[in-house]
């Protein structure tokens, strides 16, 4: 029964709206959702209300952010816009599954990327590094001004793509008219019409649209090949080497997944894979390039733990890699790449929050600023605004907070499944390029900046790469 004395929707503050299109179109205007919620919750509080044009709640209370999360899948699932636009996209998988289909693939995902796996693995990662190591030293013996995002995205959607589907696409040094090209369209696309005010693309053909579909395709073929023969050489007693062949088991009493699964759980390991952590590793070295003492420790962490070896081998080396891991970690807080989640509610609830208990309606949608505590609690980050890896050394900030949450990986049942990739992937290569260069940013292009697409991006963020002196022999 829902407390007589509680807040609801309508008491809640929030900006003017237009008729019509409500908020929708401010959301989407100059700078990007994010950087809108984040300015109306220093406006109106931790908690107010939006018109999307029906009434939304967006919140950055610890309380009630924890209590949405906790409480998915039964009572909140992901927003509706968020499924339907990944969905027409062919993007179906853990990500936007929902109840019992949602524990089905959840429970895949994670035995697909448990430790065991992630050992695995590690042949496609250092192919992968040691390619865009071999680009940076050619980059750095031209002078060449190097863009950093680009390069990310390219080692990330290596590594996916060979994680995901066996394939190696070489992205790193293929810049082609080929997949590896046409691949990276997808994310901002997904973007566009997440917070596109009307669904243009539904009626307006164009060469993008066109091109988008025959990329779908031709991936869905690729996947679809591959795992027969991820099924064939598992079944011949092989140990899974990548998603697909880890796909290809499935545990007791469960049946296989279809083509349409198989595909959309691929995907949903692309969005999640290269979009956000070539997101977080950009921004990483962006840090480090600006901070030339710390990136000297971590050259010297590197030295210390990989000796005659270039690039990190095996999680166990990694983990030795403490400092870099630390960059990697201060990196997301200070610029977090998925700073909100969407939900909806599935029925009436009535939540507890810090100061006051708040009713949300069957279908509300409610914004949960899940990275709110990295700027603006300051007993857990004292200095927020200050670049200090050093504070995630040992046992790190706490966890909790009854200031502002900071869940940059989300929370609950439905924390994300590939974080531990994530931050393998990054601390690889901050550790591998901090000790093979000195990185000097270069904004010849403009300052940096940031964009939203499905997740926060970084804008004209370059560097330029220099062998440090004195000069160590280098395995090119």
């Amino acid at each position: 029964m829902l407390a007589q004395d509680a807040l609801t929707i309508r008491d809640l503050p929030g900006p003017p709206s237009l008729p019509v299109f409500g908020n929708k179109l401010a959301l989407a205007g100059a700078g990007g959702p994010n950087r809108a919620l984040q300015k109306w919750n220093d406006r109106y509080g931790s908690t107010y209300r939006l018109r999307l044009p029906a009434p939304a709640v967006v919140t950055s209370d610890p309380f009630l952010v924890n209590a949405v999360l906790r409480q998915r899948p039964e009572t909140f699932r992901r927003s509706p816009r968020v499924t339907s636009t990944l969905r027409e996209l062919g993007v179906h998988g853990v990500f936007t599954a929902e109840d019992d289909e949602w524990q089905r693939l959840r429970a895949i995902a994670t035995r697909s990327l448990n430790a065991a796996h992630l050992s695995a693995y590690f042949g496609t990662l250092t192919r992968c590094a040691e390619r865009l190591r071999r680009k940076w030293h050619a980059a750095a013996a031209a002078g060449d001004r190097i863009d950093v995002l680009d390069e990310m995205m390219r080692y990330t959607l290596d590594v996916t793509v060979g994680l995901a589907a066996g394939v190696d696409l070489n992205a790193v040094e293929n810049h082609g008219a080929g997949l590896s090209q046409r691949l990276p369209e997808l994310f901002p696309e997904i973007g566009r019409r997440l917070y596109a005010p009307i669904p243009y693309w539904r009626f307006v053909p164009s060469a993008r649209r066109r091109r988008l579909t025959r990329t779908m395709d031709e991936l869905s073929g690729i996947i679809g090949r591959h795992f027969e023969q991820a099924k064939a050489r598992v079944a011949g007693g092989a140990a899974p080497s990548n998603f697909l062949e880890a796909l290809a088991v499935p545990a007791d009493g469960e049946p296989e997944l279809t083509h349409t699964e198989l595909v959309g759980n691929v995907l949903t390991m692309l969005l999640a894979g290269e979009d956000t952590t070539s997101a977080t590793a950009a921004w990483t070295l962006h840090y480090l390039a600006n901070d030339p003492q710390m990136l000297h420790r971590v050259r010297a962490e590197a030295d210390n733990v990989l000796g005659d070896r270039y690039v990190v081998d095996s999680p166990a080396t990694l983990r030795n890699l403490e400092l870099a891991g630390a960059a990697v970690r201060e990196a997301i807080r200070m610029r977090p790449v998925a700073p909100y989640l969407a939900m909806q509610a599935k029925h009436d609830v009535l939540l507890a929050g810090r100061d006051n208990s708040l009713v949300i309606d069957a279908g509300t949608i409610v914004f949960t600023l899940i990275s709110r505590g990295a700027h603006h609690d300051e007993a857990r980050f004292p200095e927020p605004d200050r670049f200090r890896p050093e504070r995630w050394l040992g046992a790190g900030p706490a966890a909790d907070s009854v200031t502002a949450p900071f869940l940059p990986f989300g929370g609950g049942p439905r924390f994300c499944p590939g974080r531990n990739l994530a931050l393998v992937e990054t601390t690889l290569v901050t550790s591998m390029l901090c000790r093979d260069f000195d990185l000097e940013p270069d904004t010849g292009a403009g300052p940096v900046g940031e964009r939203t697409a499905f997740s926060v991006f970084p804008t004209n963020l370059h560097v330029r790469a220099r062998l440090p002196e004195p000069v160590r022999p280098h395995r090119l």
